[in-house]
C-alpha cells in the first residue's frame, strides 16, 4: 500500500468480535496496514496495564494508527488532556470525535498544545452532528486543527450526497470513514450501495486532502473479511478512474 493515493485501512470497529491481535490479523487479511483502532480493543488510557502491550503488538505488526475513535469529549479538562496525553503516547496524529459544545474552548487549547486533531464524526439522523451544516457551525472560529471526520454512510443516511460534503468542508475535512448505504434501506458493502465513490475520491483530489482513509464495515461481523476485500477493491478501482 506505499505509495498508494488515498490508500485505506480499516476501523477497527469493524472487527469488535475480535480482540486486538485478531483485529490485526483481519487488517493482515486485507492486505492493509493501516488501523484507526476504538475503545473496543484498548481503552483511550496510557496509563492502562495491557497499553505498553498493545504498542509492542503494533510494532512487532508493523500497523500504523493514524487516529483513534470515536470518543466524547466534554468540559472536564483532565478528561480531555488525558485522552490527548494517550493519542501522543499512540503516535496517533488524529482523535476523532463527537465533543459537547462546551468542550470546544478546551479543545482549541488541547489541539495547539499537542499538535493533535478533533475529527468530528457525524453519525447520521437525531445525532448532535448529523448534516455538514451542524460540523461547520461547530468548527467555525475554531483552531484550524479541529475538523471533521466523513463518514459516508452517515451522510447518505442523513440525504446528503458525501462528495458535496467533503466540498462544503474544505481544509476542515481531517478524515474519512469509507462507508455505504442504500438510502432508506441498510449498510452494503463498500461500492454496492448508493454511495458514489468516483465522486468521492475526486473531491478528495479536489480539495488536496491527504488525511487517514478508513474503511467501516458493520455487517457480517464475525467474518467481515471477504466483503470488506471486495470493497476495497471497489475504492481502488474508483480512486483510479477518478485520476487519482
Amino acid at each position: 500500500m506505499t505509495g498508494e493515493r488515498f490508500a485505506a485501512g480499516a476501523q477497527s470497529y469493524s472487527f469488535r468480535k475480535f480482540d486486538t491481535a485478531g483485529a490485526i490479523a483481519c487488517l493482515k487479511q486485507l492486505g492493509a496496514d493501516t488501523m484507526e483502532f476504538c475503545a473496543v480493543h484498548f481503552p483511550p488510557d496510557a496509563g492502562d496495564a495491557g497499553f505498553a502491550g498493545v504498542k509492542r503488538l503494533l510494532a512487532e505488526q508493523q500497523v500504523q494508527v493514524p487516529c483513534f475513535g470515536v470518543e466524547g469529549f466534554t468540559e472536564d479538562a483532565a478528561a480531555n488532556r488525558k485522552k490527548f496525553e494517550f493519542a501522543q503516547a499512540l503516535g496517533a496524529q488524529v482523535l476523532t470525535a463527537d465533543p459537547a459544545p462546551e468542550a470546544f474552548d478546551n479543545l482549541d487549547a488541547l489541539v495547539e498544545e499537542f499538535q493533535i486533531r478533533i475529527a468530528i464524526h457525524n453519525h447520521g439522523p437525531g445525532a448532535r452532528y448529523d448534516k455538514v451544516e451542524d460540523t461547520l457551525r461547530a468548527v467555525r472560529g475554531r483552531h484550524p486543527f479541529i475538523g471533521a471526520c466523513v463518514d459516508t454512510g452517515h451522510h447518505l443516511r442523513s440525504n446528503e450526497q458525501p462528495q458535496e460534503v467533503i466540498k462544503r468542508l474544505g481544509d476542515r475535512l481531517i478524515s474519512l470513514h469509507l462507508k455505504d448505504w442504500v438510502i432508506g434501506g441498510e449498510e452494503q458493502i463498500l461500492g454496492e450501495g448508493d454511495l458514489d465513490l468516483t465522486a468521492v475520491a475526486r473531491a478528495l483530489v479536489d480539495i488536496g486532502f491527504t488525511g487517514p482513509v478508513v474503511m467501516e464495515y458493520e455487517e457480517s461481523p464475525d467474518n467481515p473479511v471477504p466483503d470488506m476485500k471486495k470493497g476495497l477493491t471497489n475504492w481502488r478501482a474508483a480512486v483510479k478512474a477518478a485520476g487519482a
